[in-house]
């Protein structure tokens, strides 16, 4: 399965540099690399270096999102959240603590997702809410993962958040995601192992990468850290007209869940009413479609 995925990212390479005209000489030459690299990325060997992801995207005429997302998928990445306390149903504003967390995961696509947690927690987790949002949560320790790690309850928002999250999954090295100045967010590694072997040690010589100007992060560990996101997501709401951490939005969205999914969970939310109007704007437009 996973060399098949690696293929459909080759082939979409090949297909689109003999279509625009390019050798895999004059393509290479383009990027500064060797012919050799374009074979071997041709031939499902290995993938483009993230560094370059953004010119051969626009070379070749490629969305960026659609090459990133092809080459993460390939991985087969999961999550995993290692945080016991913190009450993951708290209600922050107006929604549970756990859902902005969860965001982060669903919007690169990760359903599903170990939890190191406490008893409360890991029932809250096999709510019905959760799985008919599609996650699917293991209790245990996972072995020999690709692994997006969330290790404290923090509140994060930035309007390119996900794709520097995808940027740190193609990197084939341990990562350290931070905002400036402060204490890293998210880890990633292509081998679980090395951050259970050694928690400490995995987290001091993780590549640390800055994440950019405009990144807005709370820790949600303390009562006034929750009271200062709560006035945050209420304000930029009510401002932008738009949900912040919203599973269901982001699930109906991606097609995980339909119209009619969306209308049942929308009568147990104190936000239903946007999601109704989600519903309603996207049976006007198809209508206008029509």
């Amino acid at each position: 399965m996973e060399s098949a995925k690696i293929m459909e990212t080759s082939h979409l390479i090949k297909e689109k540099r003999v279509e625009l005209g390019f050798t895999q000489k004059s393509l290479a030459d383009v990027l500064n690399i060797t012919d050799k690299a374009i074979s071997k990325w041709e031939r499902g060997i290995c993938l483009p270096d993230v560094t370059l992801l953004p010119k051969l995207a626009l070379l070749l005429d490629i969305d960026l999102e659609i090459l990133i997302s092809k080459s993460i998928k390939q991985k087969n990445w999961t999550g995993l959240i290692d945080i016991s306390d913190a009450d993951f149903s708290q209600i922050i504003y107006d929604k549970p603590l756990v859902y902005y967390l969860l965001c982060h995961f669903l919007l690169l696509g990760i359903r599903s997702i170990y939890v190191l947690t406490n008893e409360k927690n890991r029932a809250y987790l096999e709510t019905d809410i959760f799985k008919k949002l599609g996650f699917c949560f293991f209790y245990d320790i996972p072995k020999e993962r690709n692994l997006m790690i969330v290790n404290h309850p923090w509140f994060l928002f930035g309007s390119d958040l996900t794709q520097q999250f995808q940027g740190a999954m193609l990197s084939e090295r341990n990562v350290a995601l931070a905002p400036e100045k402060q204490v890293p967010v998210a880890y990633f590694t292509n081998n679980s192992a090395e951050y259970f072997r050694d928690k400490k040690k995995f987290i001091c010589s993780s590549l640390r990468r800055t994440l950019g100007r405009g990144m807005i992060c709370f820790t949600a560990d303390n009562q006034d850290s929750i009271v200062d996101i709560a006035v945050f997501i209420k304000s930029y709401q009510k401002n932008s007209h738009m949900l912040l951490g919203s599973l269901e939005e982001i699930a109906f969205k991606q097609g995980i869940i339909d119209e009619i999914d969306l209308m049942e969970l929308a009568e147990n939310h104190i936000y239903g009413e946007s999601l109704r109007n989600m519903v309603n704007q996207q049976s006007v437009a198809k209508e206008l479609d029509l």
